[in-house]
């Protein structure tokens, strides 16, 4: 009886010492390791996000529905303004469409691929990111919270899509805001974002192409 005993307490002190040790590890990583691990782990997010586009033609702002899965494919819902509202892009992982409730055929299938739309999810940046030679990394004062900056080249010598940065908030470990600039560095997009929810229960349906 005795023998058991001190096994069950020597099992108990295992899993309490394993505990410690693992919230120990925890709380050495820095700021940066907690927010890199968070990233690389997440499986999929859905944010809301305002997104305002910059170009020589004008300046447009939408507000934005994203869902993103880690193997690639992604819904972008835009909700406002009223004259594109209900508009929203699907990629299965195989094939892009379209659709418009405000034209007669709603949906357009087979639509390209398209880089500038691409870059808006956090998955194409993380790629980018983790390619890049050089990214900086730095730390800044945003809506009086601290922030962590991960920066990264884009490939393919876009002018319009060169350079992103990507504004972490270093308590939750959640994206702040987010911008595209060109070859020049100004910024052609700009997402700021409301909610964002890491490995959400996603419908599936989300993602599929109607015929």
């Amino acid at each position: 009886m005795k023998k058991a005993i001190c096994a069950l307490c020597i099992a108990c002190l295992s899993i309490t010492f394993a505990g410690c040790n693992k919230l120990t590890q925890q709380s050495q990583m820095t700021e940066m390791e907690k927010i890199q691990k968070q990233l690389n782990e997440m499986e999929n997010y859905q944010c809301t996000a305002t997104m305002e586009r910059y170009s020589n033609k004008g300046n447009n702002t939408y507000e934005t529905n994203q869902y993103f899965k880690s193997t690639g494919e992604y819904r972008l819902e835009l909700t406002a303004p009223e004259a594109v509202a209900g508009n929203y892009t699907i990629f299965d992982g195989e094939k892009i469409c379209q659709f418009n409730p405000r034209v007669s055929s709603k949906i357009i299938k087979e639509v390209p691929q398209n880089q500038q739309r691409n870059e808006l999810f956090l998955g194409q940046f993380l790629k980018n990111y983790m390619q890049s030679e050089g990214v900086s990394v730095e730390a800044a004062a945003l809506d009086e919270s601290r922030c962590t900056v991960l920066e990264a080249v884009i490939p393919g010598g876009n002018q319009y899509t060169a350079t992103e940065k990507l504004w972490v908030d270093n308590e939750t470990l959640k994206p702040v805001q987010f911008v595209i600039y060109d070859d020049k560095g100004n910024e052609t997009y700009h997402l700021s974002y409301h909610t964002f929810e890491y490995d959400a229960v996603l419908d599936e349906n989300l993602f599929k192409i109607t015929e």
